[in-house]
């Protein structure tokens, strides 16, 4: 730990444990000054943005670094789960190479995440089956899932089917749905996936301390499913803490949780009405703080993800943007307490990856940094091209 001035982002109070290095202070001329870090003590709602290939999934990728390398008796507190929807942060058992870590006093570090990965996209021993529990989901839900209209004839015989089962396999529905060929049809292409279980349940996800990265990257093609993984999971979520918070004296049963969404504007575009969106909305950005519920958001486009994100979000980490829509939503929702429009901030960060404005609602205060490098491996690099 550097002995000079360090800066924390998120909480006022005097602090020593429980915070994340994000990076240093960068100056007009380049050089790089005081440590800044990001409080992990209390629940904070996160937005990561930034153009393609400017760090956005990179500097995600260091926070959730950043949660193992905590003291055991402060990660026991939390849990952290990771939707990766391209598969880059799987690799984050493995060390990274190059040369700028010892300038940071870092070194190469493999990291024990948990790997999770649909059934039918399950690529090695290492990855452990991710199944959703039919439960989970409401009748409403699996009607968006499958586009059927609730009180249209299909809708009718799937409530029918379903009735009020709380544990259930899509194959017993198939069987009770006095319907067309149409929507058995379609709780078949569901049971195909082998995602839906009435014996699953997300209790491993909630290891104290664990680092769980969610692969859906299977699911290129498919994003209904992403997003129904997604609000499942963030319901159930919401609903464990909200009673284990109730039930709290003095001793965490259920640990608090960091969800990590990359590509959120694939859950939470204003474009569209999803049932991701909602829950995550809703739940997680305007109710989770009581719960111990944290929510980090990475996108390209903030200007999808609307003015509720962008005004909820106690913290924003924003590098390099040239969409006009995506810098004036971001400048549309500048606090009060930054004086300086973001575009004239944003020209300051110039054209080199990793840099970023810091915009911290705790402190009423924006810095410009330069985000530390990766210790483990980037799944999110371009390709090498091969000149044998």
């Amino acid at each position: 730990m550097r002995e000079e001035k360090r800066y924390l982002v998120g909480r006022r109070d005097e602090w020593d444990d429980g915070s994340l290095l994000l990076g240093r202070y960068l100056a007009l001329d380049g050089s790089m000054g005081a440590d800044v870090f990001l409080d992990v003590l209390k629940p904070h709602a996160i937005l990561i943005c930034g153009k393609r290939g400017y760090g956005k999934s990179y500097t995600m990728g260091v926070l959730i670094e950043e949660f193992a390398r905590l003291p055991y008796r402060i990660r026991k507190n939390f849990c952290a789960i990771v939707v990766d929807t391209m598969g880059i942060f799987t690799c984050m058992d493995k060390p990274a190479g190059g040369m700028e870590l010892g300038a940071w006093g870092l070194r190469p570090e493999a990291y024990p995440i948990r790997t999770f990965a649909p059934p039918a996209h399950v690529r090695s021993d290492a990855e452990r089956p991710l199944q959703i529990p039919t439960g989970s989901l409401s009748f409403y839900d699996y009607c968006e899932l499958l586009d059927i209209e609730p009180l249209g004839e299909h809708g009718v015989a799937l409530m029918g089917a379903m009735g009020d089962k709380r544990h259930f396999e899509v194959e017993d529905i198939m069987e009770a749905a006095e319907a067309s060929s149409t929507l058995k049809g379609l709780l078949l292409m569901l049971s195909s996936w082998r995602l839906f279980s009435g014996k699953a349940s997300f209790d491993e996800l909630l290891e104290p301390g664990s680092i769980n990265i969610l692969d859906l990257s299977g699911y290129g093609h498919e994003p209904e499913a992403k997003s129904c993984i997604v609000a499942s999971l963030a319901r159930a979520l919401y609903d464990i803490r909200v009673a284990a918070r109730r039930a709290e004296d003095g001793k965490r049963e259920k640990p608090l949780v960091w969800l990590f969404i990359d590509e959120a504007h694939m859950f939470m575009d204003t474009s569209r009405d999803s049932r991701a969106g909602r829950v995550l909305a809703n739940e997680w950005l305007r109710q989770g703080r009581q719960p111990g519920l944290s929510l980090a958001l990475a996108t390209q486009r903030p200007s999808a993800l609307g003015k509720d994100v962008l005004s909820q979000a106690d913290v924003i980490i924003c590098h390099r943007l040239t969409l006009k829509d995506d810098v004036e939503a971001l400048e549309a929702a500048r606090p009060t307490y930054v004086k300086e429009p973001l575009p004239d901030a944003m020209a300051r960060l110039g054209d080199g990856r990793g840099a970023a404005i810091i915009i911290d609602d705790a402190t009423e205060s924006y810095h410009i940094i330069k985000v530390r490098p990766r210790t483990s491996e980037h799944g999110g690099s371009e390709p090498a091209v091969y000149l044998d």
